[in-house]
């Protein structure tokens, strides 16, 4: 039998096992050491890069941590608060995780001329499936145009609501039967269907329904809603008229003014919602609030009122309420000019007493879906679908 040829020999000598290895087996040595060095330094190379980035680039850090481990906006702490701002183009959808574990909505409206061109009524649904909500302990409609309406009845047939405010209006079906005929009526099938809605969650749960009329309040474990409605007079039919007498501006004109505050640990956060009030000039929503209530209220985010109109976030009403912040929920292309430059102008000059200058705007048609969280200490964060410089 031939020998095999070996890559080492081993001799035994007076000074122990001598191990003489053969060239093959030489190479094979030096090619480890060569890919172990060369891992050595792809792995220090890749430690160097990543303390660079980490700590001279931070945000660029942060960008590329959130590719693998994107935030969870679903999720908040207890005792936090979550306030979402839906994307739903030229419309209204706000829905409100509160510290004690209720939930809230404001509208639920809008159309398909958002930043992902998805369908409103689907959009809200998988928002309120995401965020694991099955019943709404609030539900609030600030008035009956279809882009604050629209998908009301929808959340009102998949989700259980316990108490509702609404306009006083009457829909086409109540007018039928003679409810409240001191009342104008709305005849538009939207706001027909909400209230088809709202009387089969009375009927089926027993669900409390109030009118938006004068000031109501609604206190929870670390917070409280102060609804600030209109006067009665503004849903007389004597007043306003009536079905297609009443003029778009008497519709927006009975938006509630809606202040959020939440008393947390080291600080108490302020949010007012206004659904479509302007100021003068417009449908006077805002001047209505600044003469009948007297409330010192000193706010940190406003909602802005009529997706931005020209007439919205008048100087008078900044003044009063002296926003840090305000949120502009309005599409990407929309018939109206919203939001109108006068507006934004005026939020961008407004100035307190205190040497503020301007208020930050965040709008939907730029940033999407708009998360405002809140902490128990009291610090207050933005969360956007979009990361775009504010």
């Amino acid at each position: 039998m031939a020998n095999k040829k070996k890559d080492f020999d081993v001799k035994a000598t007076n000074r122990g096992v001598r191990v003489k290895v053969g060239k093959s087996r030489a190479k094979t040595i030096k090619y480890t050491s060569t890919v172990f060095i060369a891992i050595a330094v792809f792995v220090l190379a890749v430690v160097l890069a990543v303390l660079i980035l980490r700590f001279v680039f931070p945000e660029y850090w942060k960008r590329f941590i959130a590719i693998f481990y994107p935030p969870n906006t679903t999720e908040k702490a207890d005792g936090d608060l979550a306030v979402h701002f839906l994307d739903v183009g030229q419309g209204d959808c706000i829905i409100i995780q509160l510290p004690d574990g209720k939930n809230a909505i404001i509208d639920a409206g809008g159309d398909a001329k958002n930043t992902t061109n998805e369908r409103c009524e689907d959009r809200i649904i998988s928002n309120i499936n995401e965020l694991k909500i099955k019943t709404f302990d609030y539900m609030i409609l600030t008035h009956t145009d279809a882009d604050h309406v629209d998908y009301m009845d929808t959340v009102l047939e998949e989700y259980d609501v316990l108490n509702i405010y609404r306009p006083a209006f009457n829909s086409k079906s109540e007018k039928a039967v003679g409810v409240n005929p001191q009342y104008g009526t709305v005849q538009t099938v939207t706001y027909d269907n909400f209230v088809t809605a709202v009387k089969q969650e009375q009927q089926e749960i027993g669900a409390k329904v109030e009118f938006n009329i004068g000031k109501k309040e609604i206190v929870g474990k670390g917070y409280r809603f102060d609804i600030y409605g209109v006067e009665e007079k503004w849903y007389l039919k004597d007043v306003v008229g009536d079905e297609e007498k009443i003029d778009a501006k008497e519709k927006n004109k009975v938006s509630p003014m809606v202040l959020l505050t939440y008393n947390a640990e080291k600080d108490v956060r302020k949010i007012m919602f206004t659904g479509d009030a302007e100021g003068k000039g417009g449908n006077n929503g805002e001047s209505l609030f600044l003469e009948n209530y007297n409330d010192n209220i000193d706010i940190d985010l406003l909602k802005v009122g009529h997706h931005g109109s020209s007439s919205s976030a008048s100087d008078e009403f900044l003044k009063r309420l002296d926003p840090e912040y305000a949120v502009i929920s309005v599409g990407v292309e929309n018939n109206h000019g919203h939001p109108n430059q006068n507006c934004l102008d005026r939020l961008a000059n407004y100035a307190d007493g205190r040497g503020q200058y301007g208020v930050q705007v965040y709008m939907t048609k730029v940033y999407g879906d708009i998360v405002v969280r809140v902490n128990k200490q009291g610090d207050m964060s933005f969360k956007t679908d979009i990361n775009t410089a504010a």
